[in-house]
C-alpha cells in the first residue's frame, strides 16, 4: 500500500481541500500526508504516489517542479489534475507520469486503489459529481479551513473562461443543511466564524431561471444561526462575486440584512454590448449601472471587474469602456486585468488586441485617488484589430 501525499501551494489549496475531504470517505481508516512542493523534493519515499493540482498560473512552477521531482525521485509515481492540466493532458504527461481530467472526487478512488497494485500512468477521465453533499468541505484528519464552495458550474459561459468547458452542465448546489454541519465542524476545532463562500456567481444558489432569492436567503439566515453575531458571512465578494445581471433590489436588502462585507465585486469585462455578444456574457452594461446605483443606495464599496486586451476589441469598443470608467470615477473600484487565453476556454487561442494610450493613462490616473487595483496595462504600438 503506497502512502499517498498531497502536494500543496497557496495557490491550490481549494482544489486539495476537496480531495483530501475525497479521500477520508473513500478511504475513512487510510492516512495520507500533505507536503509543499519544496518538502517533498527531500521527504518523498521511492514509493510514493503524490497528487497534484493547479491552474494556468501556477504551470510553469509545476514543469520545473514535475522535472525536478523526475530527476531527484525517478520512481515516485505522480498525477496530476487541476484546470491547466485538464486543458493540456498531453503536455502534461512530459512531467507527470499520469493526468486527470477534470472532476477529481469520484476518480480519485480509483487512482488510489490502483496504484496499491501497480504505478499509474496516461489520461485519465475524471468523472461529473452529482451530489456535492456527498463530500466533506473540510477535511477531518488534517485541518484545513477556508472559503465553502456552494455551486459548481455556472450559468454564463463566459468565452475567455476555463469555468464553463471544466465544469458543464447544470449547475450542482451545496445544500443548506450541508454547508451549517461543516461550519459546525469548523467552529468546533478551530474557532472558524468568518465564512466566506466559493461560487462563480453568487446570485446564482439555486437559481431557477432568475436570482432565487428565498434560496439565497435561506443560506445566510442559516449560517448567521450558526456563527452568531459574532462571527462573520461574506458574500458577493471575492470568491464569490456577483454577475450584475443577478444584482436585484431584493437582494442588495439580504445583503445588507445578513452579511458583514461592505465591498461587493461585479463583472463586466468590457462595456460596450458588441464584446458582451462576443464574450457570451448574461449580463452587461445596463445590467451592470443598475447594480452600481442599487449597490451605492446601499452604501456598499463596489470594485468592477475590467479585462483590457480582450479580442475583438477595437477603438470604438474601448470607447464604450473609456466612458464608463469617466462617468463612474471616484465611485467605483476597478479590478484591472491582462487577457490571457487561458488553455481550455473558447479564447484559447485568440491573441489579445492593444489598449489604447487614453485609456491606460485614464486607469492609471485612478491609482492617484486609490480606485484601480490589479495588473498594470500596458499599450503597444500596433493599432486594434477590427471587429472582421
Amino acid at each position: 500500500m503506497r502512502r499517498v501525499v498531497f502536494v500543496r501551494d497557496k495557490m491550490n489549496k481549494h482544489s486539495l481541500r476537496a480531495l483530501m475531504g475525497a479521500f477520508e470517505k473513500w478511504f475513512p481508516k487510510r492516512d495520507y500526508f500533505v507536503m509543499t512542493p519544496e518538502a517533498t523534493l527531500t521527504e518523498l519515499l521511492p514509493s510514493d504516489l503524490a497528487l497534484i493540482s493547479f491552474a494556468s498560473a501556477s504551470t510553469h512552477f509545476y514543469k520545473d517542479y514535475g522535472t525536478k521531482l523526475k530527476l531527484l525521485h525517478p520512481k515516485i509515481n505522480t498525477v496530476c489534475g487541476g484546470a491547466h492540466p485538464s486543458a493540456r493532458p498531453e503536455e502534461m504527461l512530459k512531467y507527470f507520469n499520469a493526468v486527470c481530467i477534470g472532476e477529481g472526487e469520484i476518480t480519485l478512488k480509483n487512482i488510489i486503489e490502483a496504484s496499491d497494485n501497480s504505478d499509474i500512468s496516461g489520461i485519465i477521465q475524471g468523472q461529473r459529481v452529482e451530489n456535492l453533499d456527498e463530500y466533506f468541505v473540510f477535511p477531518r484528519k488534517r485541518i484545513s479551513l477556508g472559503p465553502i464552495e456552494i455551486i459548481r458550474g455556472c450559468p454564463s459561459v463566459c468565452a475567455y473562461c476555463q469555468t464553463p468547458q471544466l465544469f458543464k452542465g447544470k449547475l450542482r448546489y451545496r445544500s443548506v443543511e450541508t454547508i451549517a454541519e461543516e461550519i459546525k465542524f469548523a467552529l468546533s476545532r478551530k474557532g472558524f466564524a468568518d465564512v466566506r463562500f466559493i461560487a462563480p456567481d453568487a446570485s446564482s444558489y439555486y437559481f431557477n431561471g432568475s436570482v432565487n432569492e428565498n434560496a439565497i436567503e435561506n443560506l445566510l439566515a442559516t449560517v448567521r444561526n450558526v456563527i452568531g453575531e459574532k462571527g462573520k458571512i461574506f458574500y458577493g465578494t471575492f470568491p464569490s462575486e456577483l454577475d450584475p445581471k443577478g444584482v436585484t433590489l431584493e437582494l442588495v436588502n439580504l445583503l445588507t440584512k445578513y452579511c458583514d462585507n461592505k465591498l461587493i465585486v461585479l463583472g463586466l469585462q468590457s462595456a460596450h454590448p458588441y464584446m458582451q455578444k462576443m464574450m457570451t456574457r448574461r449580463s452587461g452594461i445596463d445590467d451592470t449601472e443598475k447594480a452600481i446605483e442599487l449597490l451605492l443606495g446601499k452604501n456598499f464599496e463596489i470594485v468592477v471587474d475590467l479585462i483590457f486586451g480582450l479580442p475583438y476589441e477595437n477603438e470604438e469598443t474601448y470607447n464604450e469602456t473609456y466612458k464608463f470608467i469617466e462617468k463612474w470615477r471616484g465611485k467605483i473600484t476597478i479590478h484591472a486585468h491582462p487577457f490571457e487565453a487561458l488553455p481550455g476556454s473558447k479564447w484559447e487561442n485568440e491573441q489579445p488586441t492593444v489598449t489604447p494610450l487614453r485609456l491606460v493613462n485614464l486607469v492609471k490616473s485612478l491609482a492617484g485617488i486609490g480606485k484601480v487595483f490589479g495588473h498594470t496595462i500596458k499599450p503597444e504600438k500596433r493599432s486594434c484589430r477590427g471587429r472582421g
